[in-house]
């Protein structure tokens, strides 16, 4: 049995959505997740996060720093930002070949006086010292000062260089095609490779093809193998691997039962062949091994049966005569989900609008400098990248020409 997996794929937030408008994820989920583990547990986050708000990001480290299950990072893509300290939080590291880890200084904006300023500063610098140390258990032979170098110089390394630099990991060797569907539109220094992952936000067709034709493949490769194994392996095979998956009970009853039947069939035909011959005791053993499959299949067929009237039981409970009519409320339900998609459109629109406001204002924050020196004027700017593009990155040359104008 593998081990247990979770997915962290996507922004890292105060709020989880996961749909065609893109990834994000808040501490809400991993904790309840973790809470599902028993101690000593191996099992496993599948990681492929561009990073997010540093205070959801350390809440989900410290839960898994205090989960007393062994806790595995896999990295599948990137792991920037809050999502490499969730990685550094976990007892041990995978990074696949083709993925990549980057780590820099916590930032932010604040508007306000100067006094205001200079708190945001110190604690920046607080988170700063927070994150640390969670490096510092991973990056092996690295000083605390060499550590907040690499951060300050926003530092991208790919699976393998991880390792080459210090990370305490495993590098795994694989062709990754899955990336966090969000745009890298924070990072300064990012790579190509690296930006390709962010901007892809699903499996090409080629891609899709080219799984579906390993999988015909293996399962092709597995009949082929079943076949030539012959009636003896038939003979030994447990009842769990005839069986259909844990909750479809009925087919699970139909399936024991005709088992059943068989394996009764070749119970009374070794009787008969023990008494013809001479290897008697061989044929006997052979004999109690089908017994014990028909006695493990006849259970499986009394706890199906029990299990079917126990969910029968649930539905009359809930208030419902029957199956049908649970099934004809969950449509009603299904019916007024539907109803709602005005409202989702409107949410949809307004944290679109949030998020150009975000970037209007942290472009204004950070770079009003590096505006004013690449552009003389709000109209040259227009000229050169457009003018929804110039008012978003620019908003200080666009106020400028509308005070001119008036």
């Amino acid at each position: 049995m593998g081990r247990k997996k979770f997915s962290l794929i996507g922004e890292i937030t105060d709020f989880d959505y996961h749909g065609m408008w893109g990834d994000y994820n808040s501490p809400k989920p991993l904790k309840a997740w973790l809470d599902t583990l028993a101690p000593g547990e191996e099992a496993e986050i599948e990681i492929n996060s561009p990073g997010g708000l540093v205070v959801q990001g350390v809440e989900m480290a410290n839960a898994i720093k205090n989960s007393k299950a062994r806790i595995i990072a896999h990295v599948t893509g990137i792991a920037a930002s809050m999502a490499s300290v969730i990685v550094c939080a976990c007892d041990a590291i995978e990074m696949e070949e083709a993925s990549f880890m980057m780590i820099h200084d916590p930032w932010g904006y604040a508007l306000g006086n100067a006094e205001e300023m200079r708190k945001e500063a110190s604690l920046l610098d607080q988170m700063k010292s927070v994150i640390m140390s969670f490096y510092r258990g991973k990056f092996k032979g690295l000083t605390e000062e060499q550590i907040s170098a690499l951060m300050s110089d926003e530092t991208w390394y790919t699976g393998t260089e991880c390792k080459e630099n210090g990370l305490d990991c495993t590098v795994i060797k694989s062709d990754v095609r899955a990336a966090a569907s969000i745009v890298p539109h924070k990072f300064a220094k990012i790579p190509e490779a690296a930006a390709k992952f962010l901007t892809s936000k699903e499996l090409t067709d080629e891609g899709r093809a080219e799984i579906e034709a390993a999988k015909a493949k293996a399962k092709a490769e597995k009949a082929a193998s079943g076949s030539s194994a012959g009636n003896n392996a038939e003979a030994s095979a447990t009842p769990a691997a005839s069986t259909p998956a844990d909750g479809d009970w009925e087919a699970r009853y139909r399936g024991a039962s005709k088992k059943i039947n068989e394996l009764q069939a070749r119970i009374a035909d070794f009787e008969k062949r023990v008494g013809d011959s001479a290897d008697g005791a061989a044929v006997a053993a052979e004999r109690d091994s089908l017994k014990t499959q028909v006695a493990a299949l006849e259970q499986t067929s009394a706890n199906a049966v029990k299990a079917l009237k126990d969910f029968e039981d649930q539905v009359k409970q809930s208030g419902f005569e029957n199956l049908a009519a649970l099934i004809g409320a969950v449509s009603g339900f299904k019916s007024d989900l539907e109803k709602r998609d005005g409202e989702l459109a409107e949410c949809r629109q307004q944290l679109d609008h949030m998020k150009a406001t975000r970037d209007i204002l942290t472009s204004s924050v950070l770079t009003p400098g590096a505006a004013q020196a690449k552009y003389s004027s709000f109209a040259e700017a227009v000229d050169a990248i457009g003018y929804v593009a110039a008012c978003q990155k620019y908003p200080e040359l666009r106020a400028s020409y509308r005070n001119h104008k008036k």
